[in-house]
């Protein structure tokens, strides 16, 4: 299990885009100004780059699948549950590392209250781990990923702007959050708003529904 993990993280590692994904791009967004009555609008917009980021770096795999790999490992002394929790334990630890690069360079730049940031990171991670699963999902309605990829662009980027992420919440009619509550993007911005207004029953609501959405 151990040598799929680091295939995993080193085929990924290998690809120059997706270290400029987990390396570079969260810092741009920490040039977004901040706002002093909430929380700085780039800690919502990041979440769009880790719900991206778990459907670039879920590609091996992905592609594994289409090229029938995964089937061949049904009759392997590998384990289909292990295999892919390899490759899902690797992409977590990727997008972990993104988290912990935009939430050091966020709290260095906007100097929030650190303890904001023992909420905020668990937050991203449970947003990262239902990301991760989306994608997994979504790519088994097709058999070529740039089709797969081209489609959730346009989609993805819709959710991600009706449901909080991309466009502040609070200018999101309440007529239209009764509906978008049902989409899983939903529940970043709630959570992050829950952060703010140190609401802790609607955190763990976020928690919660978030993981329900992975599961």
């Amino acid at each position: 299990a151990m040598t799929i993990f680091r295939f995993a993280v080193q085929e990924n590692s290998r690809n120059k885009l997706n270290l400029v994904l987990v390396c570079l791009l969260p810092f741009p967004l920490l040039l977004i100004p901040a706002n002093e009555m909430t929380l700085p609008f780039g800690i919502n917009l990041y979440g769009m780059l880790i719900f991206y980021s778990g459907f670039l770096l879920s590609r091996p795999l992905v592609e594994d699948r289409m090229k029938g790999i995964i089937v061949r490992i049904a009759s392997s002394p590998v384990s289909s549950l292990r295999y892919l929790g390899s490759h899902f334990a690797a992409y977590i630890i990727l997008i972990g590392v993104q988290i912990l690069l935009f939430s050091t360079g966020s709290l260095l730049v906007y100097r929030l209250d650190p303890a904001i940031y023992l909420r905020l990171v668990p937050l991203y991670l449970s947003f990262a781990v239902m990301s991760i699963c989306f994608a997994l999902a979504w790519n088994n309605l097709f058999r070529v990923f740039n089709l797969s990829f081209g489609i959730f662009s346009g989609i993805g980027s819709v959710m991600c702007l009706i449901s909080g992420i991309s466009l502040p919440l609070t200018l999101i009619p309440q007529s239209i959050q009764n509906y978008v509550m049902f989409l899983p993007t939903y529940w970043l911005p709630f959570g992050i708003q829950a952060i703010d207004s140190r609401r802790s029953s609607g955190l763990i609501l976020a928690h919660t529904l978030l993981l329900a959405y992975a599961a």
